[in-house]
């Protein structure tokens, strides 16, 4: 066999295993800990005494996948559209 068709069917299944092992991901576990506040949904103020809730994740600690919210905004353009 050609070792560049070789090269290609590689990494076509290597990016096809990433892709699906992401949106496996994004379908069980479609939360993430909020980079902002390391997931705990506080922030310390300015002064360094008191505590704040997360503007970020609204205090929540997690924030949505890119990928799961592509799917969502995906979702609800074909759900308007019937």
């Amino acid at each position: 066999m050609d070792p560049q068709l070789t090269a290609t069917i590689t990494l076509t299944l290597a990016l096809l295993t990433v892709t699906l092992g992401y949106s496996a991901a994004c379908w069980i576990w479609p939360f993430k800990a909020c980079r902002k506040c390391d997931g705990t949904g506080k922030r310390r103020s300015p002064s360094g005494r008191a505590f704040r809730l997360c503007r970020r994740c609204d205090g929540t600690g997690r924030r949505l996948r890119a990928g799961r919210w592509i799917y969502n905004r995906l979702n609800g353009i074909r759900r308007d559209a019937r």
